[in-house]
């Protein structure tokens, strides 16, 4: 679960009370680093489970593996936009998104695996790139997230945390 922490009078903070990842605790150019290999755990993980996991629903309100990976899909797609609209515009206001709705609509259930992962590995490589070209100035331009006032420095390692959080997600559902 998330906890908003108060860092600055204009940032929110995000800290998981399920994974234990600090996001404060990382800079944009190791979030860049970091999420390379953290995307080809999920990969090698995925890989390694059998077909009727990677479809499996836990519960009835907890995804399948292959349904983790497609919200990554459209997750690292999404923050790419926000770091290029927060660089493009001043403090953007963006609504809020309902990723189950959105993973429910594009019914990843049926998705191809190995599809779904190039378009994932895709995506994370583009968003590594836009990450490279951010320097301090940029890192510290603002979005209105639904209300909330964040900088794009929170915008990428919320990529970061995204990715090592459903990480364990999918391992978790495949011990099922």
């Amino acid at each position: 679960m998330l906890v908003d922490v108060i860092v600055e009078e204009s940032t929110v903070e995000q800290v998981c009370s399920e994974c234990d990842f600090d996001a404060s605790a990382v800079g944009v150019g190791q979030v860049a680093a970091d999420l390379g290999p953290v995307a080809g755990r999920i990969a090698e993980h995925l890989r390694a489970l059998p077909a009727d996991v990677v479809r499996h629903r836990p519960g009835p309100t907890v995804w399948s593996p292959i349904e983790y990976l497609g919200h990554l899909r459209e997750s690292m797609a999404f923050h790419r936009w926000l770091i290029e609209r927060a660089t493009a515009e001043q403090t953007p206001v963006i609504p809020a998104v309902d990723p189950d709705a959105s993973v429910a609509a594009a019914d990843y259930l049926r998705g191809d695996l190995d599809d779904l992962l190039g378009q994932f590995e895709r995506r994370v490589a583009r968003l590594r790139e836009t990450m490279a070209r951010l320097d301090a100035d940029l890192a510290r331009r603002t979005i209105d997230l639904d209300g909330r006032i964040v900088e794009v420095a929170l915008v990428a390692r919320s990529a970061l945390h995204e990715c090592h959080h459903h990480d364990g997600d999918i391992v978790r559902a495949g011990l099922v």
